[in-house]
């Protein structure tokens, strides 16, 4: 497997990182973080979710909230 290959790889929800001591474990970036927040809260339902391939504007254009209601005073 050459370099090519291992960069085109999809990082897959739950991989455990090892070497980077003292930080072992997984690894989320800001927007894999919420997505797996929200997949374990259920609000994707049964779909199969990836996290880490969303991105930050697939974040911020998730249509989870309403956002008509007026906000109190």
């Amino acid at each position: 497997m050459g370099i090519d290959d291992v960069m085109a790889m999809v990082e897959q929800e739950g991989w455990i990182y090892s070497g980077l001591e003292p930080k072992d474990g997984r690894a989320y970036v800001c927007s894999a973080f919420v997505t797996a927040c929200w997949k374990r809260a259920g609000l994707f339902d049964d779909l199969d979710i990836n996290a880490p391939e969303f991105t930050p504007g697939d974040v911020y254009r998730m249509n989870f909230f309403d956002t008509e209601t007026p906000r109190p005073p």
